[in-house]
Formats: structure tokens, sequence, C-alpha cells
């Protein structure tokens, strides 16, 4: 068994390439002038537009080949209440990717790829402390050259949520992800937890974790953990790129009107892996970090760990927050 920091989940500015075709743009305006709602993290955010850059290098015996990362991720989901209590309603949303490699990389052939997954749920409070959300959610991810049919992944998620008392909610996730490598499954644990007035902690273990401290009522800072497992398919030769990371990393926010913040987030990426597998390459399965069975080793070399960058805008309602 093989073990990696593996997950799920999320360009560059010069963002939005002209190349992205007139359906993708299609649904980013339709998602990103959608206000919505999304659970789980401490306040209920509506909508969500974060931008990495990753400055990267990878040594060869011809030199080592500099070059940056940039990836731009907008995500929304809107309810759809069926009762007049809202305590049952669909979901309906979906998030963008744009990962983009500027500069000259021989030795990593990917130059930019994309991710699309439209959102259809439905929630339910089953007691009044209890709550089912059930999820699912089909993927494209490539380079959307020559798209294909078997481009479409499913995943599916079950969360329950059951709140302890008005401080503390915990939370149970089980999920199932088809990646181009084979089946993920997903197992977390979750919390929302209101230490007291100037510390919370909340996030779903291993994916994210957040630590966060209020200076005043319009700014917080803390510690954040994120961690990424996606794999696109590349039109070149019929490969696939399979790119995990682990950043932890400081962040610091700000509420530039009520229900509107600004976060900017400085991390080192502890784990790295941006990997080229032949599309025969396959896995036996993944349960969160662990892989099972063996593979061939990626095509590339190694691209080195280090430094990223990011900065984002939400749309928050945060209990207790006038």
């Amino acid at each position: 068994m093989k073990s990696y920091q593996k997950f799920k989940q999320h360009g560059s500015v010069s963002l939005m390439p002209s190349r992205l075709p007139c359906t993708i743009i299609a649904i980013y305006l339709l998602l990103a002038l959608t206000p919505a709602i999304s659970f789980g993290q401490g306040y209920v955010e509506g909508f969500s537009i974060t931008y990495d850059h990753m400055p990267m290098k990878v040594e060869t015996p011809g030199g080592d080949q500099k070059f940056t990362g940039n990836n731009l991720k907008i995500g929304t989901s809107v309810p759809i209440f069926l009762n007049p209590n809202k305590s049952r309603y669909l979901l309906v949303g979906g998030n963008l990717e744009a990962f983009n490699f500027s500069g000259t990389h021989p030795a990593f052939e990917v130059k930019r790829v994309y991710s699309i997954s439209p959102t259809i749920g439905y929630s339910t409070m089953m007691s009044p402390t209890f709550n089912l959300t059930a999820l699912l959610t089909p993927i494209i991810n490539s380079d959307y050259k020559n798209v294909k049919s078997s481009d479409i992944k499913f995943g599916a998620i079950l969360r329950g949520s059951w709140k302890a008392n008005e401080n503390l909610t915990w939370r149970a996730i089980l999920g199932y992800r088809r990646q181009f490598y084979g089946p993920q499954y997903v197992l977390l644990v979750g919390m929302d937890w209101k230490l007291n007035n100037k510390w919370q902690i909340f996030g779903d273990v291993p994916h994210n974790l957040t630590a966060s401290y209020a200076i005043n009522d319009k700014t917080n800072t803390g510690f954040n953990l994120s961690v990424q497992n996606s794999t696109y398919r590349l039109n070149n030769l019929d490969r696939y790129f399979e790119y995990n990371t682990v950043n932890p990393g400081l962040f610091a926010e700000r509420y530039i009107f009520p229900k509107w913040a600004v976060r900017a987030t400085a991390a080192y990426t502890l784990i790295r892996n941006m990997e080229i597998y032949n599309k025969t390459d396959k896995a036996k399965g993944f349960i969160d970090f662990a892989e099972f069975g063996d593979r061939n080793e990626p095509i590339n070399p190694e691209v080195l760990k280090g430094l990223s960058f990011k900065i984002g805008l939400s749309y928050r309602i945060v209990p207790g927050k006038k």
C-alpha cells in the first residue's frame, strides 16, 4: 500500500483563456451571477472565487526548469426550498476550474486543464438536531481537446450533520468518485466548533481544516489546511495528469462589506504530486490518503515542493454577524 496525500477537488487569468469553449463561459456566467448557499465551514457561503499562484521548479540533467502554476476556481450552489419552514430543499450549483502552467517546461508537458462539475443534491432535517444531505456531481476534467463521453466521471456524497449544542456541530461524510486512475472512496469527519467569541475551528478532515481567530468584527486570521486530489485527461497520447497537494498555511481575511470577505493565504506545499501517467496506469483504489495496488512510475520528473499564494473573495452569511 502506497501512501499519498490525496483527495478531491479545485487557469490563469490569463485567467480565462480565449480558447475556452462558449459553453464553458456560459456556465461560468450562470453560476457566477447566481446568489447561492453552501454549508459546512463555520459560516454559510453562497459564492466563492479563488486564485492560486504557485512558483514551481523541475530539476533535470539539462538544468532547472522554473515556471508558475495559476489556478482559478469558482463555486456556488442554490437552495430550492420545498416547504415553508425550509427544512427540506434541493441544492443546485457547481464548480469551475481553469488551471494554467506558464513558461517553458518541456519536462512537464501540461499547459492547461479545466474542470466543470455541476452539482445537484437534496437536504432534509431528520430531527431538530440531525440533517442528512445527498449530493451527485458529474465531473468533466481534461485539457478540453477532443472531449469524449468517457471524460465524464461521477461522484456522490452522503453527509450527516448532528448539532450537539449551539456551539458545536459534528459531521460525517461518505463518498465515491471515479478518477482516471480508478475508484476513490471518501471518508471524512467534520466539525463546526465555536470555542468562544474569538476562536472557531471548522472543516472536514482530512480535506480541509481552519482555525480562525477574530481580531475584531471585520478581521480574522489563523491557520488553514487544504488538500486537493484531481485527475485530468490529456489529449496528447491519451494520458492523464494527477494533481495532489497538501497546503498548510496562514491566512488573513477582512469583510469589505457585511457579507463579502476577502482572504489572502500564504502556504507551503508539503506534498505536491504533479504526475503524468499513461491511461492504462491504474490503481486498485484509494481510500482518502491510501492507494491500493502498484502503478507504474509517472512519466515526468518530480515537481518540487514550494510556496503557494492564494487570494479569494466570497459571499458569506455568518451566524451572529450583522
